[in-house]
């Protein structure tokens, strides 16, 4: 367990990649479960009500899948395990460290920019950074899985975070709606 922190501390500083986890399908189901249990938890903490496990699986199942067709596209899908892995776990540290930010905040987004708070405002900045932080990393990981430039790491990870939000707003709005 030790050595799967030290080696996502090092992900995440950029000194290693995902060509160093292991290749444990169980220990991908182990991070699975963590994070939709973290998920869950963070919910149940900020008393968000909906259907927050379906949302965490269908996001969970949504990443997974694109970057196995990701890697798929590129002949590379034996790194599919390695990659997940590193991806995911990456995600809960990040998720983690955002926590008291998202605690702060309420949990709740107002439901327009004039319901934002000062405090809310003030927040939304400091998570600014590790926003781009976990961008950058995401960036780190998919060149290595992928074998390409960073930039094009880049432009993969932009591009995977606006169709995951587009596609998360698209079925919240589809749930309110019904």
């Amino acid at each position: 367990m030790y050595q799967l922190l030290y080696l996502l501390r090092d992900v995440i500083q950029l000194r290693r990649g995902p060509q160093d986890a292991p290749y444990s399908p169980r220990l991908l189901v182990g991070l699975c479960a963590a994070s939709l249990l973290l998920q869950w938890a963070i919910a149940r903490a900020l008393n968000i009500e909906g259907e927050t496990l379906g949302a965490g699986i269908f996001a969970l199942t949504f990443n997974l899948g694109v970057l196995f067709v990701l890697l798929n596209l590129r002949k590379l899908s034996s790194r599919f395990v390695q990659a997940a892995l590193t991806l995911l776990g990456c995600a809960i540290l990040f998720q983690l460290l955002s926590l008291p930010i998202v605690l702060l905040a309420g949990g709740h987004p107002p439901a327009s920019p004039d319901h934002l708070t000062p405090v809310q405002a003030l927040l939304g900045l400091v998570s600014l950074p590790i926003v781009l932080w976990k961008l950058i990393v995401d960036a780190h990981i998919l060149r290595h899985s992928l074998d390409l430039p960073f930039m094009s790491g880049l432009v993969i990870a932009v591009c995977w975070i606006i169709a995951e939000l587009v596609l998360g707003a698209a079925l919240g709005g589809a749930q309110a709606a019904a």
